[in-house]
């Protein structure tokens, strides 16, 4: 005979989809980073932003466009909050750009 557990307590222990909110991002170079720009970018395709996916649209030698999607928090309450947090996350990985973020509402 197989015992089944009730359905309450199964579902405590499944994980629950997260919501990703899309973005757009426009990655400028900074004077003192100019060397490392187009290696940056790379790092950035490459996952080095856990749980954030990034495709470059478009780059030059000193901009790049991304699209990407975050999971949503606070700091998806607005572009502003959403660029502070992504600079904040780059920044632990040496990474250092100035960032425009745009929320796909």
């Amino acid at each position: 005979m197989v015992r089944r557990r009730p359905l309450a307590a199964s579902l405590e222990r499944t994980p629950l989809p997260v919501a990703f909110i899309p973005f757009t991002m426009r990655a400028s170079v900074r004077d003192d980073h100019r060397r490392t720009f187009r290696t940056d970018i790379e790092r950035l395709t490459d996952g080095h932003l856990r749980s954030t996916p990034l495709d470059v649209l478009r780059s030059t030698n000193t901009q790049a466009v991304f699209r990407g999607a975050v999971p949503k928090g606070p700091h998806t309450a607005n572009d502003a909050s959403l660029a502070q947090y992504l600079q904040d996350r780059l920044a632990r990985e040496n990474i250092h750009l100035d960032l425009k973020v745009t929320i796909e509402r």
